[in-house]
């Protein structure tokens, strides 16, 4: 290779990584590194370490995807990698959170029922808000009233978020598919809440 040769493509490198350079300063001033991961963790969720371990309840504690604001309307438009994880309203309590999961664990085998009520896939509240739309009778109105009454939040969940809506689209499923009366549902309703802080025991007054 001659001398003017190798001077050349010397040359051609360098302006190459002086280009790559340039580049990666311009992402960092104008923040477009920053927003590109945004982005990642608005769209993509990491389902949480085994539910039950100090572990998953040290990162489920610190997550905030679950939140008062949101509504349904956009829980419909996520896609199927994100997931709702946290707690909406106060701090998460590790004993009540332990009870929680033993709560739904007989449930295993219920898909329509979250395992784990500070961690849901948004196919699956998507599943649980299209159920809004089964029609029930006024028997089964009844026993969804009476159900929502003895739970601690005295309904679905403690705000008008898009858990309340999809527990409720749940309990629909649960009262007109599977013929579950109030107490057991009641229960249920109390295993899933995702609000956060200390709670009774299920069936003890609140």
């Amino acid at each position: 290779m001659s001398r003017p040769t190798r001077y050349l493509l010397a040359a051609v490198f360098v302006a190459a990584a002086l280009g790559s350079w340039l580049a990666l300063r311009d992402d960092a001033s104008t923040g477009r590194g920053a927003v590109a991961t945004a982005s990642t963790a608005v769209t993509r969720s990491p389902a949480a370490p085994r539910p039950g371990t100090p572990v998953t309840f040290a990162y489920l504690a610190g997550q905030h995807s679950n939140r008062c604001d949101l509504q349904a309307a956009e829980i419909m438009r996520y896609p199927a990698t994100m997931r709702m994880q946290g707690s909406c309203c106060s701090a998460m309590d590790a004993a009540t959170y332990r009870r929680q999961l033993q709560g739904l664990r007989p449930y295993a085998q219920i898909p329509e029922i979250p395992a784990n009520p500070y961690d849901i896939p948004a196919p699956l509240a998507q599943r649980l808000l299209s159920y809004r739309d089964i029609r029930i009778s006024a028997n089964a109105q009844t026993v969804y009233d009476r159900a929502m009454g003895m739970t601690h939040e005295h309904g679905p969940c403690c705000c008008r978020c898009w858990r309340w809506e999809a527990f409720e689209g749940m309990s629909r499923y649960l009262i007109a598919r599977r013929q579950w009366r109030a107490p057991q549902l009641a229960r249920l309703i109390d295993a899933v809440d995702g609000c956060g802080g200390a709670a009774p025991a299920s069936g003890q007054p609140s």
